[in-house]
């Protein structure tokens, strides 16, 4: 088993999140101490009425199909997330979302796992953002779909950096019971594999399951953009898959709306002139971008940080060098985030995206309708839509959709435009694990035998632990 003591390295989170140009707030002098200190700890969501909500009250609107309730739910979650932490990096206040570890703290590599282990220390977070390649364009065991996810996002670059909230962290890197009377750590792909092999014999598909998450646990995964840092840069516009050159996988790149972000630029989005459009054109040539129709907007419409040298060098990493280049002083902003909660057994699902002025049409796959009226700049520029059911009614047959426009229109996602969260994540296990095929009707967890057998283990429908290194 290896614990490698994540309960303490979750205690002192250190981030490189850099300064936006935009969001920023007066600051007094009592906060030039807060601002200059490097060490972040991280903040949990406050608890209160609207978190955690009972599972009975949440169960209540999904029997009763309250799309009002489930989305004003969705809505507070994104107003309490996005809510100033007291936390400063680089002179910029992070939201409380933004203090929580990431996946290279909570699932260190194996090498550093067996150190932590000789020294008896805990991990300790990285100072710099470390970004990924988002799972979903190498999950598939299709490999052309694999390396045709990575080429097509070459073109724009996007990348992820998963987040838990102390409560996930805590769980993640503390040492669990399981099979056999043993000991195991979720943080440790050698540790599950041997806790996937360790069921007494005659164990059910259903009963092969690691412990559940406690009912405040939050798991995130923030999508993030490049913003160069002087001149405009081209950001397509999700305007549904009617508004793309490929309907059927409408990556980014085939988007036909595009943004053109000024870092410091100011007042509202609106039409871009004649001469920012020629600006860019090279860039969207380069990109192989099918922009058509352009807006302008400054960079302080996103949550955005600026990028040191190591966090540059991350980003191109995950983002497998594209036609552009992250440097140091360049921005990443944030496009979309997944946000699931253990509020209820099957976990809450929402997924918020970056949708400036009116919503994409047939508001396909949701809409910024019901958002908080407190709900400030930049958190107001995003929409969301849910998914706390498979399907729209209980024991329906229209399923319910809600997807991330920046990750699930990729071609490496099997009807990635027609998927949900719930029933991708409930299939996310510990042995033979891969994306549904299609979202035509409900997956029975945990006893669909084309997911769950005697030789897989669920997850808690949690794929950060099914991928654990």
């Amino acid at each position: 088993m290896r614990d490698i003591g994540l309960r303490a390295a979750t205690a002192v989170l250190v981030l490189a999140a850099g300064a936006c140009d935009g969001g920023k707030k007066a600051t007094t002098g009592g906060e030039v101490g807060a601002m200059a200190a490097s060490a972040v700890t991280p903040v949990p969501l406050p608890v209160g009425p609207n978190f955690p909500v009972p599972a009975a009250t949440i169960n209540g609107w999904v029997a009763n199909s309250d799309t009002a309730a489930i989305q004003g739910h969705a809505w507070s979650l994104w107003q309490a997330m996005t809510a100033p932490s007291g936390q400063y990096v680089n002179q910029q206040q992070l939201p409380i979302w933004d203090t929580w570890a990431d996946a290279t703290t909570v699932f260190p590599q194996p090498q550093a796992q067996d150190a932590a282990l000789k020294t008896g220390a805990a991990a300790k977070p990285s100072t710099d953002r470390k970004f990924q390649a988002p799972a979903q364009f190498h999950h598939t065991k299709d490999a052309r779909l694999r390396a045709l996810a990575m080429a097509v996002h070459a073109n724009f670059p996007i990348a992820v950096d998963v987040k838990f909230d102390p409560s996930a962290a805590t769980f993640i890197g503390s040492p669990q019971s399981g099979p056999g009377g043993g000991t195991y750590s979720y943080a440790s792909g050698a540790s599950l594999t041997k806790l996937n092999a360790s069921w007494p014999a005659g164990t059910t598909p259903q009963d092969r399951g690691i412990n559940e998450f406690p009912t405040q646990a939050i798991e995130t995964k923030p999508v993030f953009g490049l913003v160069k840092a002087s001149g405009l840069t081209v950001q397509p516009v999700w305007q549904g898959p009617s508004a793309s050159t490929n309907a059927a996988n409408p990556t980014p790149d085939t988007w036909k709306a595009c943004v053109l972000v000024q870092p410091n630029g100011t007042g509202g989005v609106r039409a871009a002139t004649p001469a920012e459009i020629a600006s860019v054109a090279a860039s969207v040539q380069a990109q192989n971008l099918a922009c058509q129709t352009y807006l302008w907007a400054p960079l302080s419409t996103f949550y955005a940080a600026k990028l040191n040298a190591a966090e540059a060098q991350s980003f191109n990493a995950a983002t497998g060098g594209g036609s552009v280049q992250a440097a140091a002083g360049d921005y990443s902003v944030l496009l979309a985030m997944h946000v699931n909660t253990k509020e209820i057994p099957f976990w809450t699902w929402q997924t918020y995206w970056w949708q400036p002025g009116a919503d994409a049409p047939n508001n396909f796959p949701g809409s910024k309708q019901g958002q908080p009226a407190g709900l400030g700049a930049p958190w107001s520029n995003y929409a969301s839509c849910t998914a706390y059911a498979q399907t729209t009614s209980p024991g329906g047959a229209t399923m319910q959709v809600c997807f991330n426009p920046y990750l699930e229109t990729s071609p490496g996602i099997p009807a990635g435009v027609t998927s949900n969260c719930v029933s991708c994540h409930g299939v996310a296990l510990i042995g033979n694990a891969n994306y549904p095929a299609n979202y035509n009707r409900p997956i029975s967890f945990f006893t669909d035998p084309a997911y769950f057998t005697n030789q897989t283990t669920h997850t808690d429908f949690s794929w950060a632990v099914a991928d654990a290194p």
